[in-house]
């Protein structure tokens, strides 16, 4: 499925709230509350020794995603540009591989060219 798509079918299950304002609240808490279920099956395997559920962790991932997919619906950010742009912004960043000293000096200036770009 390609994202773009995505974003649009999982639109079909959004409920509308009043406002913009409120649409995109709902979608900004919803990711927040996304990322707390997702990181719980860490949390109780780090402090209590529990196995992970893995299909619920990617259930929780898919949750995730469906708020982000309809903030780019509502907001009409096209989602595979927006990940091509992250890309090569890291690229830039990053030409071999993660490196520290690049992670603290990065070009800022290169990198929001590549944002900006269409």
């Amino acid at each position: 499925m390609q994202l773009n798509e995505y974003c649009r079918l999982a639109n079909r299950t959004n409920s509308e709230l009043d406002t913009e304002v409120l649409n995109t609240l709902h979608m900004l808490m919803g990711m927040q509350t996304e990322i707390g279920e997702l990181t719980d099956p860490f949390k109780k395997q780090l402090a209590y020794g529990k196995k992970i559920d893995w299909i619920n962790v990617q259930e929780e991932i898919g949750d995730l995603m469906w708020y982000v997919g309809n903030l780019c619906y509502m907001l009409n950010f096209n989602l595979e540009d927006i990940l091509e742009k992250n890309i090569e912004k890291l690229k830039t960043r990053y030409p071999e591989k993660f490196n520290s000293n690049q992670a603290i000096n990065r070009n800022t200036v290169e990198e929001r060219k590549i944002l900006e770009s269409k």
